[in-house]
């Protein structure tokens, strides 16, 4: 590698670097904003961040399906652990994937966005899973967006019974629920 190409590729490294921080302080902010507390957001870096992958899409998707939130307020905005791929596909939103536990000592509306429709490296939500779990025993609701859960509906509805869950994978724009216990869509 020439000393050209490896300045330019140390200036490109520096840029994710802060976009990733950048974002990061936007994520904190819109929760503050939105009533999210995330306590305990896990990115379960299989990849770290001393690997020249860790700011690549492969390397970060290869995160992404590990990581976890716990949920503990009374409106949380679910993400999945807030993963993210916005540093190496031009500042996108962050790809929700994971697993969210709610914990909330009483009920939880959360709510959770309309998947963004294509791959993950190009900012989209296409083939990621989110698995939604109630760790904490009530009747819990996840609102999405008209329709944006499969076949045409937009509320999540859990029984109040710890251990339920949903698994959503995303593809096209939509939530295709792939398994569950104790959840009502409706």
């Amino acid at each position: 590698m020439n000393s050209l190409a490896f300045a330019a590729f140390l200036v490109s490294f520096k840029l994710a670097t802060a976009a990733k921080a950048t974002i990061a302080a936007l994520i904190a902010a819109s929760a503050a904003l939105f009533g999210t507390t995330i306590t305990a957001p896990t990115p379960g870096p299989l990849v770290p961040t001393a690997s020249p992958d860790s700011d690549t899409a492969v390397g970060q998707a290869a995160n992404l399906p590990f990581q976890y939130e716990v949920l503990t307020g009374t409106t949380d905005v679910i993400q999945g652990g807030g993963g993210g791929l916005g540093s190496v596909n031009g500042g996108a939103a962050a790809p929700i994937c994971g697993t969210s536990f709610i914990e909330t000592a009483g009920v939880d509306a959360a709510t959770l966005a309309a998947p963004a429709a294509g791959a993950p490296s190009a900012g989209g939500n296409d083939g990621l899973e989110i698995t939604i779990v109630d760790n904490s025993g009530h009747a819990h609701t996840v609102t999405a967006p008209a329709n944006s859960i499969v076949p045409a509906h937009h509320l999540l509805t859990f029984n109040g019974t710890r251990g339920s869950f949903v698994t959503l994978v995303a593809r096209n724009g939509v939530w295709i629920p792939l398994a569950s216990s104790g959840v009502t869509p409706s």
